[in-house]
């Protein structure tokens, strides 16, 4: 009897439900997780094993032989294929598209693995010590290489690429070697096989600290909320909690929002453990990040740092998952493959029996609630190491102090008063540009996108408007199109906060931090060293201000305008404007001088206002809590988006209509639809938005009504640019 024909069923970078079977050549040994190269229609594509099996439901005679494997040996692991499986489920996603997706750009494309070598790790000399203390070394890059490699028992040896990371700078070989021929540095070549021991930690841990790292050794299988109010140590907790996990032979994972706006938590990481650190993020070039990708899954590194998209990095012996601001909504993938990396790594750490560690000031509602009711173990960071207490917020109340051009009379004083004490002001507006509307007085008439639902926005020494949705740029007029009177620039951006700043506070340094002053590569660590070299400066910013900066010279920080997020349509709008408050609030007093924090708000007597506290943060969202169990939201319920789009209103309404309709006839018992109603933003680059909204108290009945109605929709005959997308657990529902 011949012998059964040899099939594996591969997954394909395609927007289908479904794995395509193709027979292995007598001579290739296969298994999953594999990566193949196969035919398909005229050309070839990369795929990745996911099963074997011995009969097809197509044809044998139709059956096409896969062509070759590029490596001998799976590129993913059973639990990290497993993993993606659930996640490509629990979000109604394609699974091809989930698996090759988890891979780096290079390895989807059929690039080869590189060979590796090992890096020269780079250390500061006592004389390079001398030169930068000394002034010796002037020039800038010389100075930066030389801060980032530390000093006394916490020196760092670290290598190019991890120095590059941490300067900002794109350092060229020569640059080191140069410094080396100086004396100021000194090169080694570590073996794969016995990496460099960390460094050595001079931190003294508070109880709270010590707690929380002997919580994790505990052994309890559940994730550990690490709560800690800003300053208090939590970065310190997660290196001594690594060191732990690498000394008992494990690999470790940190999860970052952005790490273009962490480069201290990074930096801290790569200095405490050289040569052991693989960056991972979408800066960094194709090659770089493959050779990283490479050197974590051969176990050449064995801590991983990296924005949502490292979760799915295959590392050997992994036995720690460390996400950082777990609350960040940066962890949400907003299309595509819309996945929440905290959620999932909650799920490997399950899968792999590795612990999991959230950590936050300001924890999600659906975190804290589940560490409250017991489901996740809880540590708690009360104090700040430094014996600093997190600022009380005072508020202003703008009805009595009209604001001009955003600042009030009480926080120009306050200013006056910190910067003449020496220390630094942090003002936060979370709008970025210079007008937020360019209107007519006469008429009434206003400049809008004319692609979007949005008005363009007028930015300083920009001759254009701009729409900050889709990337519109329109000519800038002068005159009103309409009546032909002058038009007048309203709102509040941050670079109009920063030209009445330079008014009020002429001679003083000043410093603007938002996307738009940090394009270039390199430019926010430039303005990060600027400012902790100053005293007596003012920040302006957006919310990257609060991204977990430590700056011990801030004495005030002030929040112009927070109104709009009490009062928003959208679900989270309050929960995340509470979220940035505290953590705004949370750079000013962390030095010996203390802090102030003023809010500017017309609505002091709010309740979530008058409850403000950014040293009892789960008092403060208590009563949010409350709201939520009465509507059966979030944490008390479940929800799912689901989203239409097209190219006119009427074609978005009419398929909105039939699956809305659709879900309400299979709709199991628990299960509300809500609409469609048009998105908020209801046109966005020309295409028209329509959402359905399910909440569930119960998940199965969710997720089983989404599978039945995709399935019926997928099988309709969809008019050309019509796309359906759906998104399990939103963070927003705009």
């Amino acid at each position: 009897m011949p012998a059964a024909p040899r099939i594996a069923r591969i997954a394909l970078d395609r927007p289908l439900d479904r794995l395509f079977d193709y027979l292995i050549p007598d001579a290739l040994s296969l298994a999953p997780g594999q990566r193949v190269r196969v035919p398909f229609g005229r050309g070839t594509t990369i795929g990745l094993v996911v099963a074997m099996a011995s009969t097809s439901e197509v044809p044998s005679g139709r059956l096409r032989a896969l062509l070759e494997s590029p490596e001998a040996e799976p590129l993913l692991g059973p639990r990290l294929l497993e993993l993606l499986q659930f996640g490509a489920r629990y979000y109604h996603h394609p699974l091809g598209e989930a698996l090759l997706g988890a891979l780096p750009p290079a390895v989807r494309h059929g690039d080869p693995l590189p060979a590796l070598t090992p890096e020269t790790l780079w250390r500061k000399t006592p004389e390079g010590a001398r030169a930068l203390a000394d002034g010796d070394a002037r020039g800038r890059r010389q100075q930066a290489v030389l801060r980032a490699l530390g000093n006394g028992h916490g020196a760092a040896a670290l290598d190019r690429a991890t120095l590059a990371a941490a300067t900002g700078l794109q350092l060229a070989p020569r640059e080191l070697h140069a410094l080396a021929q100086r004396g100021w540095l000194e090169a080694t070549t570590p073996d794969p096989e016995q990496p460099p021991p960390p460094n050595i930690s001079d931190h003294r841990l508070t109880p709270d600290q010590r707690a929380a790292i002997d919580a994790l050794a505990s052994g309890t299988s559940a994730p550990l909320l690490l709560e800690g109010v800003t300053g208090s140590g939590k970065t310190e907790v997660y290196l001594q909690m690594a060191e732990r996990v690498l000394a008992h032979g494990h690999a470790a994972l940190f999860l970052i929002p952005e790490i273009a706006l962490t480069p201290q938590l990074s930096a801290r990481i790569q200095q405490r453990f050289p040569g052991q650190v693989a960056l991972l993020h979408s800066g960094l070039a194709e090659g770089e990040r493959l050779r990283a990708w490479e050197a974590a899954r051969r176990g050449q590194r064995r801590i991983v740092v990296g924005t949502r998209s490292a979760l799915f990095t295959p590392l050997p012996d992994l036995g720690l998952i460390i996400v950082d601001e777990e609350h960040d909504s940066a962890f949400k993938q907003q299309d595509g493959f819309r996945y929440n990396a905290r959620d999932l790594a909650i799920k490997r750490g399950q899968l792999e029996q590795a612990a999991v560690v959230l950590g936050s000031a300001t924890p999600t509602l659906e975190t804290l609630h589940a560490a409250t009711t017991g489901r996740y173990g809880h540590a708690r960071l009360t104090t700040r190491p430094d014996g600093t207490h997190p600022p009380t917020v005072e508020t202003v109340d703008t009805r009595v102090h009209t604001p001009d051009e955003g600042l009030t009379a009480p926080l120009l004083d306050a200013m006056q008063q910190t910067l003449a004490a020496g220390h630094q002001c942090f003002l936060l507006l979370n709008r970025r540009g210079f007008a937020r509307v360019l209107a007519c007085d006469a008429c009434g008439w206003v400049a809008e996108c004319p692609d979007c639902d949005a008005r363009l926005t007028i930015h300083a020494h920009n001759p254009r408007a701009v729409c900050h949705l889709c990337g519109h740029h329109g000519p800038r007029p002068e005159r009103c199109p309409e009546c032909g009177e002058p038009l007048a620039q309203r709102g509040l951006g941050t670079q109009r906060l920063e030209q009445a700043l330079a008014r009020h506070f002429p001679g003083i340094p000043l410093i603007r931090l938002d996307r738009d002053s940090i394009r270039h590569k390199g430019a926010l660590e430039e303005a990060l060293d600027r400012i902790r070299r100053l005293n007596a400066a003012i920040v302006v910013g957006t919310q990257m201000l609060a991204k977990g900066h430590d700056f011990p010279q801030v004495g005030l920080v002030g929040v112009i305008d927070v109104d709009q997020g009490l009062f928003s349509v959208d679900l989270r709008a309050t929960e995340n404007t509470l979220q940035l408050i505290v953590q705004a609030a949370g750079r000013a007093g962390r030095g010996s001088g203390g802090g102030r924090v003023l809010l500017q708000t017309g609505h002091p007597d709010h309740p979530l206002i008058r409850g403000l506290n950014a040293a009892d943060y789960p008092a403060m969202v208590a009563p949010l809590l409350a709201e939520r169990e009465a509507a059966g939201m979030p944490p008390h319920g479940h929800l799912a988006l689901v989203r239409v789009e097209a190219g006119d209103a009427e074609t978005t309404r009419r398929h909105a209509e039939r699956i809305a309709t659709h879900l309400r006839d299979t709709a199991t018992e628990g299960l509300r639809v809500l609409g469609p109603a048009p998105a908020p933003r209801h046109r966005v680059n020309r295409r028209f938005r329509e959402q359905i909204l399910l909440q569930s108290t119960r998940r199965n009945p969710l997720h089983e009504s989404l599978a039945r109605a995709r399935h019926a929709w997928q099988a309709d005959d969809l008019p050309r640019g019509t796309r359906i997308a759906i998104d399990i657990d939103p963070v927003s529902l705009a």
